[in-house]
């Protein structure tokens, strides 16, 4: 649901009307002495929730990729003079993935040369989420990575799945104590960043004996925004995701 908020001071005039519009196309008006004040206009991309809106304030519902656009709010005082005033904003509407990337295909332990392949995967996004890997908290190289790939939601035809892999031969160099820590971060600016980290270790031999494998620790770090929450505040609209 996104919220659009239309602060006004008529300066001791009387308020005539409140519109609303996208794309320079009216979508909403609100007239004090009519009855009912509330007048809704069918807009692609736009659905208004009639109950939840007033004056200053506009309920969207069933926001999709449709929905983006330039929305302006005009307010009107009464006769003589029908005074207008109006601002404008471009709105974009993003969905926000469902949960962090999920990383699969690896494996506790590994020995030395053994190929080393982990696939991460972050849910449906608008628009297309930014995955990197990390190898021991280091940018992985760019020999090391595959991708990304995108893939549109059965659900969600507007937005695409995320897909990229990480694949090396173990080495020494790889492993610092015989542990290796990999990180797969998922981030859409500004609104949103997770990631899956997890370690995993390598079988040497004599002194450079390895950790013991039940050590492995996963963690999911959230950070920024929760679900979908955007905030966009201009001087006489506010936009709220939620």
């Amino acid at each position: 649901m996104a919220l659009l908020g239309c602060q006004y001071d008529l300066e001791g005039d009387t308020l005539y009307s409140v519109k609303w519009y996208k794309d320079g196309r009216e979508f909403y008006r609100f007239v004090p002495k009519n009855d009912p004040p509330v007048y809704y206009f069918q807009t692609p991309g736009v659905n208004v929730d009639i109950g939840r809106s007033s004056n200053t304030v506009v309920a969207l519902v069933n926001l999709t990729q449709e929905s983006a656009g330039h929305y302006r709010c005009e307010v009107s005082g009464e006769a003589p003079s029908f005074a207008t005033v109006y601002r404008q904003k471009y709105i974009n509407i993003h969905l926000l993935p469902k949960g962090g990337p999920r990383v699969i295909g690896l494996k506790e332990q590994y020995n030395l040369d053994d190929l080393v392949v982990a696939n991460c995967t972050l849910p449906p996004s608008r628009p297309k989420a930014h995955l990197k890997w990390l190898v021991n908290d280091k940018p992985a190289p760019s020999s090391y990575i595959l991708g990304p790939w995108y893939r549109v939601s059965a659900e969600r035809p507007d937005a695409a799945e995320t897909f990229l892999q990480l694949s090396f031969f173990a080495t020494t160099s790889d492993f610092v104590n015989g542990a290796i820590k990999l990180k797969c971060q998922a981030t859409i600016a500004p609104l949103y960043q997770r990631e899956t980290e997890s370690t995993h270790y390598i079988s040497l031999p004599f002194s450079m004996a390895a950790h013991p494998p039940e050590a492995k620790e996963i963690r999911d770090i959230a950070s920024s925004v929760e679900n979908t929450l955007a905030t966009i505040i201009v001087p006489i609209m506010i936009l709220i995701l939620m």
